[in-house]
């Protein structure tokens, strides 16, 4: 029950920022790495313990509201939305043990994100109502858990890879866990016959 499910190249533009987002739904797959993901459990997951990390180019600016994560939870026979929470991610530190995990080049830096105390306890109040529901009911409803992180460019004249990688570490995961590698950001798609431009915009 609510194993993962993931998929690397979730892309979207968003007013002047570009997302980058990981989609965590109840499948039943790991992720390559040599990392079995399936331990990751939303439903029994410590809030608390829940970590994203955004390594990227100091050319590139993660603000400090700029990861959020959403959970969506959904009737499987109808696609009817029965539960639906967005949480804008605040920035901590990057754990003392965990530092080693990342080799940065020398422009490089690692942005580190955690679920606000203050929306702790309401995850951990949907997490209970849910495995407090009868098998049968449980297995009629299908969700997700969205994480995306936001990015504008420093010099507004910089035309260059633009390099971006994600992590996930939680309680089920002793380590930081790679979701998505040396993504360059300026390779969103566009739509056919949609003007060509920089998908990456100049922080204000």
């Amino acid at each position: 029950m609510f194993g993962l499910m993931f998929q690397r190249a979730i892309l979207s533009s968003c007013l002047k920022s570009l997302f980058i987002a990981v989609l965590v739904s109840l499948g039943k797959t790991g992720l390559a790495h040599g990392v079995d993901l399936d331990a990751f459990n939303p439903a029994k997951t410590d809030p608390e313990q829940f970590l994203i990390a955004v390594q990227h180019s100091q050319r590139l600016k993660v603000p400090t509201n700029g990861a959020r994560m959403k959970v969506v939870m959904r009737e499987k026979s109808s696609g009817r939305v029965l539960k639906q929470k967005e949480i804008f991610l605040t920035r901590t530190s990057l754990p003392k043990e965990s530092a080693s995990q990342f080799q940065r080049d020398h422009d490089e830096t690692v942005s580190i994100f955690r679920i606000p105390g203050a929306q702790i306890d309401e995850l951990r109040s949907l997490q209970a109502k849910f495995l407090s529901m009868p098998e049968s009911k449980r297995k009629a409803i299908s969700g997700s858990l969205m994480i995306d992180v936001a990015g504008c460019k420093v010099d507004p004249e910089d035309n260059g890879q633009m390099l971006i990688s994600t992590y996930l570490k939680t309680s089920e995961l002793p380590e930081f866990v790679v979701l998505a590698s040396d993504y360059d950001l300026r390779n969103v798609p566009t739509k056919q016959g949609a003007e060509q431009h920089d998908p990456i915009k100049p922080c204000r």
